[in-house]
C-alpha cells in the first residue's frame, strides 16, 4: 500500500512538474515585430527577437512580456473613439472638454482634439526606464500640446500655420521622450479638430466669417493684379520699344548729319572760295526760289511790266 501511495505521489509530482514546465512555453510571431523580454526575479535577463516557439524558466522564477514593436500605436487627447467605423457604420467619439480646452497665444479659448502616433523603438527602455510608460507619454504629450498651442495665435492653430504647429508639437514631444528614455519614436501629431467652446461659439463663427472674407478679398485683389499688371507691363514694354526706336533713329540722323558736315568741311578745305560761292548760290537759290521779284530803276521806282506769271 505504501509503495502504491509513493508511486501515485511521484506520478502526480511528475504531472505537476510537467504542467509547470509547460507554462514556460511561449511563441514569438513575425507579424508586428514582436520581441520577448525575459526577466528573472524582476531583473532584466535578455530580449528574444527570433520568431518561433520559445521556452523560459516558468514563473515565479522568470517572466516573459511580449511587445509588438512594429505596430503604429495611437493616443488620443481631448476625445475618445468609442466605436471604430467601417463601410456600414460611422465612427463614434466622445469629447473630453476638460482635456480639450486650451488657451492660445492671443488669449483665445479653443477646444483642441489631437492624436499622436508612435512606435516602440527600444523595448528595454520602454519597460524598465519608467514605471508607467503609457501614462508618462500621455502626460508629456498633454504638456507639449498645451505649451505649443499657447505659443501661437488662434488663426495659426486653425489654418495659417497648422502644419507648423503640429511639427513643433512632434519635435517637443520627441525631446521629452528622449529625455525620459521612453524608447519611443513619435511618427505623427495631428490636430484633428480645433473649435470654439459653446460659450464663445458665436464670436468664433464671426471670426471664421471674417477670415473667409479676408481670403476672398485677397483672391479678388490677386485676380485684379494678374489682369492689370501684365497689361501695364505690355504698355511699358511697348513704350520702351518706341523710345529705343526713336533713340536709334535720332542717333542715325545725327551720325548722318555729322558725316554730311564732315564731307562739306573736307570740300571746303580743298577749295574754300569755290565752296563758299557754291554754298552762297545754293542758299540764294533756295531763298529766292520762293520770292517775288520786282524790277526797279535807279531811282527806286518800280518799273511797269507785264505780269506774265499771273496770265499764265
Amino acid at each position: 500500500m505504501k509503495k502504491v501511495t509513493k508511486s501515485v505521489f511521484a506520478l502526480l509530482l511528475l504531472v505537476v512538474a510537467g504542467i509547470w514546465l509547460a507554462t514556460g512555453l511561449y511563441t514569438i510571431k513575425a507579424d508586428g515585430g514582436e520581441q520577448a523580454v525575459i526577466t528573472r526575479f524582476g531583473k532584466f535577463v535578455k530580449i528574444e527577437t527570433e520568431a518561433g516557439l520559445k521556452w523560459h524558466i516558468p514563473a515565479p522564477i522568470e517572466r516573459v512580456e511580449i511587445v509588438k514593436c512594429d505596430v503604429l500605436r495611437s493616443m488620443e487627447f481631448g476625445y475618445t473613439t468609442t466605436r471604430t467605423g467601417d463601410q456600414a457604420l460611422k465612427s463614434e467619439f466622445s469629447v473630453n472638454p476638460r482635456e480639450a480646452l486650451m488657451i492660445t497665444g492671443d488669449e483665445s479659448l479653443v477646444n483642441t482634439e489631437t492624436v499622436i502616433q508612435y512606435k516602440i523603438t527600444n523595448v528595454r527602455d520602454y519597460l524598465f526606464n519608467v514605471d508607467n510608460p503609457e501614462g508618462t507619454l500621455r502626460n508629456a504629450a498633454v504638456a507639449s500640446i498645451r505649451r505649443i498651442v499657447a505659443n501661437h495665435t488662434m488663426d495659426q492653430v486653425l489654418t495659417d500655420q497648422k502644419d507648423m504647429v503640429q511639427n513643433e508639437i512632434l519635435q517637443d514631444l520627441q525631446e521629452a521622450c528622449d529625455l525620459y528614455g521612453l524608447g519611443i519614436r513619435i511618427h505623427q501629431v495631428a490636430l484633428q479638430a480645433v473649435y470654439a467652446p459653446a460659450e464663445v461659439e458665436e464670436a468664433f463663427n464671426d471670426v471664421i466669417k471674417a477670415r473667409e472674407d479676408r481670403s476672398r478679398y485677397i483672391n479678388e485683389a490677386r485676380k485684379s493684379r494678374n489682369e492689370i499688371v501684365p497689361a501695364a507691363e505690355g504698355r511699358a514694354a511697348e513704350m520702351l520699344n518706341q523710345a529705343n526706336a526713336y533713340k536709334e533713329k535720332r542717333i542715325s540722323e545725327a551720325r548722318g548729319d555729322v558725316e554730311n558736315f564732315n564731307q562739306v568741311l573736307n570740300n571746303y578745305m580743298h577749295g574754300e572760295e569755290v565752296t563758299r560761292t557754291r554754298m552762297y548760290l545754293e542758299t540764294m537759290q533756295k531763298v529766292l526760289g520762293r520770292a517775288k521779284i520786282y524790277i526797279m530803276d535807279s531811282d527806286s521806282n518800280t518799273l511797269k511790266f507785264l505780269p506774265i506769271e499771273s496770265l499764265q
